[in-house]
């Protein structure tokens, strides 16, 4: 279905159980892709609204954190998505030239908003204060260290820094506290304070971990010991690293219904999370769905990324008929047999498959070509043949192959400056032991390997955010190997090697 431009949608937001809305303003061609302009309205009801309320609503604004007054009008598919019901016309509310392009809006802000007005009036007020005008007085200084009160992050070299952490209470914009060592009180410490929405704790020592009372939306923790976790409500992302011991029991709001679980080991043994919501697996090698359907019956989404991967039991996807998102990339040995018809998704509003067999490409291309007319956002990109799976095991580049915005040469490219690189860095790990001859020796690696990505980015620039994570995350790896091959060799270097001095050079020099 195609809107019109004036054309207000409803759609069911489950964290708010209520309906919200949305009003396409304008429609346009950009490319091959139609597009349609949707603006998020002010309008929460419990039911599909009348012509009365349709009549009075207006654009939403949104103030929670550091945005200011701000709307949510983007570009998006011109396809209305599944579970959007036509509830109205009215002219647009808004016209105005728009350049931001995201999804259609599923009410997910209105709820942020309304965590944000639970926090007393007065600490948002004073938060709003700071962030207008920072306050570049030290709250702690020693040395060279130094945390001023308008600092909004904290890590684990300040938080060490001080014997009891309230010191740090006179931080009144502090939304991140991050640690990779074990910090007495800190996890009592993010409980207290109302604005840390996002926290990344490693290596912190606690067997159990009790979050209930904060505010944080993101979490990425270590379970390496844990016993027993408890989550704080309103909590959307958790990330878990470690070594998980079957003992370890997490509890969640909902029992997870409302969380998305971030692992990179989908072999779950921990209990907890029954009811989880989304499950995004990164990194994957070996994967069996029948696994994750027994572990997670009620999952709504699954994103499965590969490095690049194999998905076996495909078939058992067919028991979460609650799923309305599915995403596979660098997924193989799935054959078009077995993965499931749209029949067994009758919720299903996004299917995206990118670099998969090409056998199954087109076989789920035809299969679900009436539902991506009944509204189904549909994307099958990247189909991969057997040999270039051979070719690109080893390759951090691949999903560059068949990326709508660089060419097949710029990919060849760019997995032969990786190789060229990972080859010669490994050879002077292998003859170089002490840490800082090492940094030297792979100095002009690093310069060859970065000014490569800028020749190649200089006649057509093509190296933007993503692409230039990827180049980042590569030479990461790269490292990582260096790192491995002293282990194996023996090497016990009183120090890591210093990425940092590294990264500085590539920083130096690059273009991009």
């Amino acid at each position: 279905m195609k809107p019109t431009p004036g054309d207000i949608f409803a759609v069911y937001t489950p964290r708010l159980g209520a309906y919200t809305a949305v009003q396409v303003t304008a429609l346009k061609v950009e490319g091959k892709s139609e597009l349609a302009c949707v603006l998020a309205l002010d309008w929460v009801g419990p039911a599909l609204p009348d012509t009365t309320a349709v009549a009075t609503m207006a654009p939403a604004t949104f103030n929670f954190f550091f945005w200011k007054d701000h709307s949510i009008h983007v570009w998006v598919s011109a396809e209305v998505p599944r579970g959007y019901t036509l509830v109205g016309h009215r002219p647009p509310l808004v016209v105005e030239d728009v350049n931001s392009y995201s999804g259609w809006p599923s009410g997910s802000a209105l709820y942020s908003q309304r965590r944000w007005e639970a926090i007393p009036q007065a600490e948002r007020d004073l938060f709003k204060q700071m962030d207008a005008n920072p306050d570049k007085s030290a709250v702690l200084k020693l040395g060279d260290l130094e945390v001023r009160r308008s600092t909004q992050r904290l890590d684990a070299d300040r938080l060490a820094a001080v014997p009891d952490l309230k010191v740090f209470e006179a931080l009144p914009i502090l939304t991140s506290v991050n640690a990779d060592a074990p910090i007495p009180g800190l996890f009592d410490f993010i409980r207290r304070r109302p604005f840390v929405y996002e926290s990344d704790v490693r290596n912190h020592g606690e067997r159990r971990v009790d979050l209930r009372g904060a505010n944080l939306s993101r979490l990425t923790l270590e379970v390496t010991g844990v016993h027993e976790v408890f989550l704080n409500e309103g909590l959307e992302h958790l990330s878990l690293f470690g070594q998980a011991s079957p003992e370890l029991k997490i509890h969640a709001e909902a029992d997870g219904r409302w969380l998305t679980l971030i692992t990179n080991n989908p072999a779950m043994v921990w209990s907890g999370l029954d009811a989880l919501g989304e499950l995004h697996v990164n990194s994957a090698r070996e994967v069996d769905a029948l696994g994750i359907v027994r572990r997670f019956p009620k999952l709504t989404g699954l994103r499965i990324w590969g490095a690049p991967g194999s998905l076996r039991n495909t078939a058992e996807l067919a028991a979460l008929p609650a799923l309305d998102t599915l995403t596979l990339s660098d997924m193989f040995g799935i054959t078009p047999d077995e993965f499931p018809g749209p029949e067994h998704f009758p919720d299903l509003g996004r299917l995206w498959l990118t670099s998969i067999p090409a056998e199954l490409a087109a076989h789920v291309k035809k299969a679900y070509k009436n539902a991506a007319r009944d509204g189904l956002d549909l994307s099958v990109r990247q189909p991969r043949k057997a040999e270039w799976l051979a070719e690109n095991l080893d390759n951090p580049f691949r999903i560059w192959d068949g990326a709508d915005n660089i060419s097949a040469a710029q990919a060849k490219k760019a997995a032969a400056l990786y190789r060229q690189a990972r080859s010669a860095a490994l050879k002077a790990a292998s003859e170089e032991l002490r840490a800082d001859a090492l940094v030297a020796a792979l100095t002009p690696i690093v310069t060859t390997y970065t000014e490569g990505f800028n020749k190649l980015d200089a006649r057509k620039p093509f190296l933007f955010t993503e692409e230039r994570e990827h180049i980042y995350v590569a030479l990461m790896g790269i490292f990582d190997a260096v790192d491995e091959k002293r282990r194996s060799t023996g090497a016990t270097p009183a120090e890591p090697l210093n990425r940092d001095a590294l990264v500085s050079v590539m920083d130096s020099i690059r273009d991009f």
